[in-house]
C-alpha cells in the first residue's frame, strides 16, 4: 500500500541531516533516546520505526542486530533512509525494510497486516503531527506482543527554552506557541499541523491497553533546535548541559519541561493480573 507523501517534509529531508541530525547536539540528544530504549529490547527484537525520517535510527539498531521496519509517511524521507541503506554494511542494511507508512491512517491502512513487534519508536516528535492518539494506541495493540513497550519522544506543551529565548528575543508568539496545544508551521508554502500531547494525555489515550512505564525529558537543558548554535559555539557549555541533563532529565518537573519528552509505554500481557 502506497501513503500519500507528506509534501512539509518532502520539502525537509535534503537539508534534514545537516540542518538537525548531524549537528553535535542532536547527536547526543538522540543517542539519549536509544540507550533509553535498548535496555529494554530482547536480544535480536524486531522494531516498528514510526517516522523514521532519514533513518538514522533505524540504522543504529539494525547495527546492535535488531530488525527494523522504518516507516514515514514522506517520501522525501524514505528516498534519504533508502539511500543511506544502500550505503550501510550489508548485514546491517539486510535488517531494514524501509516502508511508506502514514500513522494518522492507522486504522484504515494494511501497510502493518501480519506484523508483530517488540518495539515501537518513534523519535522527536513524528506523532505530534497526528492529533487523535487513541485511534492510533487502539490500532498499534494488535501489532505490539505482550509486554513490548512502546517509545515516543513527542513535544510537550511548554518548553523552557523556547519561551525564555524567545522572550528575550522579543519573539512572544513562537515563546508560547505550543501552550494552547496546537499550532501549525509552513515550509515552502505547504503547511502541517502540530499538536503538543501532554504525558497525561498520552497516558488517557494510550489506556487501557498500554501502561506508562517512564518520563524522561530529551532537551532539559540541552537547548532546542533553534538554540543549538549556543552548544555549537560553545562546547565546554555544552558539555556541562549535556552532563546536568543526564542527572536530571527523569526528575519531575524537569522531565516535562524539555524540548521534548521520551514516554515509554508498557503493554499489558492480557493475563489479567
Amino acid at each position: 500500500m502506497h501513503v500519500s507523501s507528506n509534501s512539509v517534509f518532502d520539502h525537509l529531508a535534503p537539508d534534514y541531516d545537516e540542518s538537525f541530525t548531524d549537528r553535535p547536539p542532536a547527536q547526543w540528544l538522540r543517542q539519549q533516546v536509544r540507550n533509553r530504549v535498548i535496555r529494554l529490547l530482547p536480544s535480536e527484537a524486531r522494531i516498528l520505526d514510526v517516522g523514521c525520517g532519514t533513518g538514522d535510527d533505524a540504522l543504529w539498531f539494525a547495527s546492535q542486530g535488531h530488525t527494523v521496519v522504518a516507516t514515514d509517511v514522506s517520501d522525501g524521507m524514505l528516498e534519504q533512509a533508502r539511500r543511506k541503506c544502500q550505503v550501510a554494511p550489508p548485514d546491517v542494511a539486510a535488517n531494514i525494510s524501509v516502508v511508506p507508512f502514514d500513522a494518522s491512517e492507522l486504522m484504515k491502512s494494511d501497510a502493518l497486516e501480519g506484523l508483530e513487534f517488540d518495539v515501537l519508536l518513534s523519535n522527536f516528535g513524528a506523532l505530534n503531527c497526528v492529533g487523535d492518539l487513541r485511534q492510533f494506541f487502539v490500532g498499534i495493540s494488535e501489532h505490539i506482543k505482550p509486554n513490548g513497550v512502546v517509545a515516543l519522544t513527542l513535544m510537550g506543551r511548554f518548553c523552557a527554552w523556547e519561551t525564555v529565548g524567545f522572550t528575550i528575543r522579543g519573539d512572544f508568539r513562537r515563546a508560547r506557541r505550543r501552550w494552547g496545544g496546537h499550532a501549525d508551521f509552513e515550509v515552502s508554502g505547504s503547511r502541517q499541523a502540530v499538536w503538543y500531547h501532554s504525558p497525561s494525555a498520552i497516558r488517557r489515550m494510550a489506556s487501557p491497553d498500554f501502561s506508562v512505564i517512564d518520563i524522561h525529558g530529551i532537551g532539559v537543558f540541552v537547548p532546542s533546535t533553534e538554540f543549538f548554535s549556543v552548544c555549537e559555539k560553545y562546547p565546554r557549555l555544552f558539555s556541562a548541559l549535556a552532563a546536568a541533563e543526564k542527572v536530571t532529565g527523569g526528575v519531575w518537573p524537569l522531565n516535562r519541561i524539555g524540548d521534548h519528552y521520551l514516554i515509554i509505554l508498557q503493554k499489558h500481557d492480557g493475563s489479567g493480573s
